[in-house]
């Protein structure tokens, strides 16, 4: 109940830009928030403080015509006294002399740009919530005055309700605290590390092997800050109810094999040994279900299995147990203690949950694939113990629709080493990386610079082997562009290339056509792996 009145509180915004707005908008949107304004002009928000009477206001504090601290100040007369209109500030300005001056002048909060939609949204629904105590205590106070002589017990009662809620606010916000702490902190180091280590490659005095060390450096950074806003995105879809469940036929023995090839060198660097366990002679197993988040998964959980142990082995693999497939990662780690079973599951929580815990890393891993497996009708579970190492089993439902064991097929298609691709992409620097890293593999290309001039070269070369599609273009969408292409030929592959992971039914709903889709940022791997899948690129080429 609580919640559902905080979702119908008036959110005014006010910002010069037109892109901050619409980001805040789009977020608020999405976290169900039901009323919201906005203004570029800072000298409409005394009328909209009358027509509209804002809950909530989020402010810029450097804007024409108006500052925020003016903004501010024309509000303070226009308040009732006794009354509480939250303001929360979003600022570029970092400095301490920005700050103090805000919160002198009427804002409750302030965050400084650019800010992390997590955190502004946690800020937003306490503001809110605080703001709705106050008014049920302005409201019990008022009825209460007229009664306090016959209804003293039951003022009380009242009291003891409000400190509880008080008290329950406190340490839900104390914990909250914690949480942005870990957020900010795993989302600053790589950006530190890539800032740093990128201005350092463009200083001269350094070698050709430093550089290269460089190199090494920003790319682990900036694949940590992935996983980091990966996780972040995942887990907000999780909590926000909006994935879409993608169940089609798909092998995940082979998804298993491609994750022992993708996490043995991590285990090589830290002399553990990686085996992978499945029933003799089962090469291939037949599930239906999401493939992609079966490994976002085993993808989490391996990953956790290499950071949590420091000698020893980790074995992964499943066994058929009737009408459902039992999947377990073991590794001989440091373990968990028993009663942090329960907690390591819930969201930003490892087993140290404080600021200094040793091991870096979201600590969404667990409560994502927790939520993921509730999602494709599995569960999961955790036997550990301190310093002896865990194990997490996954059970996944079988489809008695589809086999659940199948050995592959005799023969395989020969790779094509040489296929003509056509690259349809409008950004410059997307598209000379796919040329850089395909004419090193002897990859022929056709470029596009948009949907229609991709229809275009489609229809005059049929002998096209691949088209990588991006989804936002000008002139003629992606979407369109593909539709278009499989009236004259059906069969080529088209693998969508987008950066809307974020929001997967807008991949699927419109996914009618593509044969795959590729995500934003994509690395050099990913971007083979991809054609190799439909028989193009020698792998040792």
């Amino acid at each position: 109940m609580i919640d559902s009145n905080i979702k119908k509180a008036n959110i005014l915004i006010v910002d010069d830009q037109p892109a901050n707005i619409a980001i805040l908008e789009g977020f608020l949107e999405m976290q169900g928030y039901e009323n919201v304004a906005s203004t570029l002009d800072p000298r409409d928000v005394l009328q909209l403080f009358a027509t509209f009477e804002p809950d909530l206001i989020l402010l810029d504090l450097m804007m024409p015509y108006l500052t925020g601290f003016e903004v501010m100040e024309q509000l303070k007369p226009l308040i009732p006294e006794g009354t509480f209109l939250p303001i929360l500030v979003l600022t570029a300005d970092a400095t301490a002399d920005a700050k103090q001056k805000a919160l002198s002048g009427g804002a409750s909060d302030f965050l400084t740009k650019p800010f992390d939609l997590t955190e502004v949204g946690l800020r937003i629904h306490n503001l809110l919530y605080t703001n709705m105590l106050q008014k049920q205590l302005l409201n019990q106070n008022q009825i209460l005055e007229g009664k306090v002589k016959e209804r003293t017990n039951e003022l009380e009662l009242t009291n003891q309700e409000l400190i509880l809620a008080r008290d329950k606010a406190m340490s839900l916000d104390k914990l909250k605290t914690s949480f942005i702490q870990n957020i900010s902190h795993e989302i600053r180091t790589p950006l530190n590390g890539i800032l740093g280590f990128g201005g350092l490659l463009a200083d001269p005095d350094y070698s050709v092997e430093e550089r290269q060390e460089f190199i090494d450096m920003l790319k682990a950074s900036s694949e940590r800050l992935m996983n980091t806003v990966t996780d972040y995105m995942d887990i907000s879809l999780i909590v926000s109810n909006l994935i879409q469940i993608n169940k089609k036929p798909f092998d995940a023995y082979l998804v298993l094999e491609n994750l022992h090839y993708k996490f043995q060198p991590k285990c090589q660097e830290k002399g553990l040994e990686l085996v992978l366990r499945t029933p003799d002679q089962i090469e291939s197993l037949a599930i239906n279900n999401d493939q992609e988040l079966f490994t976002k998964i085993f993808t989490h959980l391996l990953d956790n299995a290499v950071k949590f142990t420091k000698q020893g082995q980790i074995s992964f693999g499943f066994e058929p147990k009737g009408d459902f497939i039992e999947f377990f990662i073991i590794d001989s780690g440091i373990g968990i203690s028993s009663e942090a079973h329960e907690r390591v599951f819930e969201m930003f929580m490892q087993e140290d949950s404080s600021t200094t815990r040793g091991h870096e890393g979201s600590g969404l891993g667990l409560s994502i694939s927790h939520g993921f497996l509730k999602l494709m009708g599995g569960n999961i579970r955790l036997e550990s113990e301190k310093n002896k190492g865990t194990t997490i089993i996954l059970n996944l439902p079988v489809n008695a629709d589809q086999p659940l064991i199948e050995h592959p097929k005799n023969g395989h298609r020969k790779p094509n080493d040489n296929p003509l691709v056509l690259i349809a992409e409008d950004d410059d620097s997307n598209r000379i990386f796919f040329e850089l890293v395909l004419k090193q593999h002897n990859a022929q290309l056709l470029m596009a610079e948009n949907g229609q001039e991709a229809v275009e070269l489609a229809k005059a070369n049929p002998e096209i082997d691949v088209i990588l599609m991006d989804l936002k273009m000008p002139v003629m969408d992606g979407q369109t562009a593909t539709k278009l292409i499989r009236q004259f030929n059906p069969d080529v592959p088209i693998i969508a290339v987008t950066a809307y992971t974020m929001d997967n039914e807008y991949i699927r709903t419109n996914q009618e056509g593509f044969s795959a889709f590729l995500a934003k940022p994509t690395g050099k791997n990913e971007l083979l792996r991809s054609l190799q899948k439909f028989g193009l690129l020698n792998s040792q080429s």
